[in-house]
C-alpha cells in the first residue's frame, strides 16, 4: 500500500510599496504571465498565472479597492459625526 503524496503549504506576505518594481513578463504562446514584484529586500516576489485566474486577481483586486474606498468613508463620515 502506498501512502498518499503530501501536499507543501506555503505562505508568503509581501509589502508592495511606492518603490516596489511591478513587471509582468508575458507569455502570449502559453496564455500565461509572470507578475514580478521587485523590492529592496533579500527577495523577490513572482506570481504565475494563467490569463483566467489573472483575471480573477485583477477583479479581486478591483473588489478590495472599492471595498477598502467604501470603509474610508464610512470611518470619515463617522469620525465627522462625532
Amino acid at each position: 500500500m502506498s501512502t498518499p503524496p503530501r501536499r507543501l503549504s506555503l505562505t508568503v506576505d509581501a509589502l508592495v510599496c511606492s518603490e516596489t518594481v511591478i513587471k509582468p513578463r508575458i507569455y502570449a504562446g502559453e496564455n500565461r504571465v509572470v507578475m514580478s514584484l521587485h523590492g529592496d529586500g533579500m527577495c523577490d516576489l513572482h506570481v504565475y498565472t494563467d490569463r483566467i485566474e489573472l483575471v480573477r486577481l485583477r477583479d479581486a483586486l478591483t473588489a478590495a479597492l472599492a471595498d477598502l474606498d467604501t470603509a474610508r468613508a464610512t470611518l470619515a463620515d463617522s469620525q465627522d459625526a462625532a
